[in-house]
């Protein structure tokens, strides 16, 4: 480097020394780029020197004058449309610094060219330039509504993740609204790590049966579940280790809960579940004998036995069947008796009682549980003479079914599904049951 372009430079970067209006047009054209670079940090320049620089024929200029806070709007909407994607991503950046100081009234001209830059850069083809873009406004409660929605629903999961999972614009109409467009597993997992996930958006991503959302949301403690949605959760977690854990740490977890979750995890997680000093006396006595009634035993697995498992044991339905049998012909085995042993879960003797109350082999109703099958309960429940009602909680309850995937009842109150159709789901869960 020359001595008098080295000199020129080091002029051209103290933040003392003025320059002249007359000696920065005449920069403009100088052939060494790097004293362009040097003049393109300045922030004292008259607009038009920065508008024309924003012009540059070298991308590096261009960039700084895309970071430079004193660019002029102008500038802004030439650069948005740059041939270099690393000039737009870093525009995209500075909008969002800027953004909050700006007056956002329409009046405003400089207020309107941003949304007009933004809408630009929002439908930009690069994937980085509009992900440069949400992490720019991801925090601004008060970025353009239009355009985070827009990044929101970008098909593009790491640009839709940052506003999914902080931006302050989305409501919670809208976290509902893009979940039941089904959206990637790593958006919802998104919109589960938000802080003070409502009850509402988490019964929608519980709805979605997606294990690794569900996961992020029973690990985000500020999220609120209602106590159905916990419920629908714990129903289908025995098979689910990842859940356990989260489930165990829950704060504010109801007692009745913690019995039922006591059940299925392992022996690590129950002396923790039973440690905690949160809830009454009674749930606490109650877990306190189960976890001595395990140590007596010396159950001691790495994990806890599956319920299914045990509830789907031959010979344990073979006992149970003839029980329920029993009960049946004695005009004991109703409806409502049934559906209170149905709160608490899957189980021989629930398995047993549906089979005797519809008139079934205890293998064939033990085969619609394996299966997990929607169509195959709703044809159980109406041949024992349930509700459609009863029939939407036994899916959920017995069948394990997720609660996106339940049929509910129709309008008019009845089941969702012919009798030729039900008739046809229990033939064939008797065949299945034979082989």
């Amino acid at each position: 480097m020359s001595p008098a372009k080295a000199r020129l430079i080091h002029l051209l970067g103290l933040p003392g020394h003025k320059i002249a209006y007359e000696q920065a047009r005449d920069l403009l054209d100088h052939p060494d780029v790097e004293v362009r670079r040097a003049l393109a940090q300045r922030t004292d320049l008259e607009p038009e020197i920065l508008f024309f620089l924003a012009r540059d024929s070298d991308a590096s200029v261009r960039r700084i004058i895309a970071t430079n806070t004193t660019a002029p709007d102008k500038a802004s909407v030439v650069l948005a449309s740059d041939s270099d994607a690393d000039v737009r991503a870093d525009l995209a950046q500075r909008l969002g610094k800027i953004i909050p100081g700006l007056d956002k009234s329409e009046a405003d001209k400089a207020w309107r060219t941003v949304q007009q830059v933004l809408a630009l850069l929002v439908r930009d083809q690069l994937p980085r330039v509009r992900r440069a873009l949400s992490d720019a406004l991801k925090y601004i409660p008060d970025a353009p509504r239009d355009i985070v929605l827009q990044l929101a629903r970008d098909p593009e999961v790491s640009v839709a993740a940052p506003v999914l999972e902080f931006s302050p614009v989305l409501t919670d109409e809208d976290l509902i609204d893009i979940i039941q467009s089904s959206p990637l597993t790593a958006s919802l997992i998104a919109i589960s790590r938000r802080v003070n996930v409502g009850e509402e958006v988490s019964n929608a991503i519980v709805g979605t049966a997606d294990v690794d959302a569900i996961t992020a949301l029973l690990n985000n403690q500020s999220a609120q579940i209602r106590e159905a949605t916990l419920d629908a959760i714990i129903d289908a977690a025995p098979v689910y280790p990842s859940w356990h854990e989260p489930l165990v740490t829950r704060r504010q977890l109801p007692g009745r809960a913690a019995l039922r979750i006591a059940n299925f995890v392992a022996d690590a997680l129950l002396q923790k579940l039973a440690a905690r000093q949160d809830f009454d006396a009674a749930t606490t006595a109650a877990l306190g004998l189960i976890v001595r009634q395990k140590l007596n035993r010396g159950d001691t697995p790495a994990l806890a036995p599956d319920p299914l498992s045990a509830a789907l044991d031959p010979a344990a339905l073979k006992v149970a069947a003839a029980r329920a049998a029993d009960l049946m012909q004695a005009g004991k085995l109703t409806p409502v008796s049934i559906m209170k042993i149905a709160q608490d879960g899957v189980s021989t003797v629930v398995i047993a009682a549906l089979a005797a109350r519809a008139s079934l082999p205890v293998t064939a109703v033990a085969e619609v549980v394996r299966s997990a099958s929607a169509k195959g309960m709703l044809a159980v429940a109406w041949a024992g003479d349930f509700t459609a009602d009863q029939a939407e909680t036994l899916q959920l309850k017995v069948a394990r079914v997720m609660p996106n995937q339940v049929i509910k009842p129709r309008s008019d109150g009845w089941f969702d599904a012919t009798e030729a159709e039900l008739e046809w789901q229990l033939g064939m869960f008797k065949d299945a049951a034979k082989t």
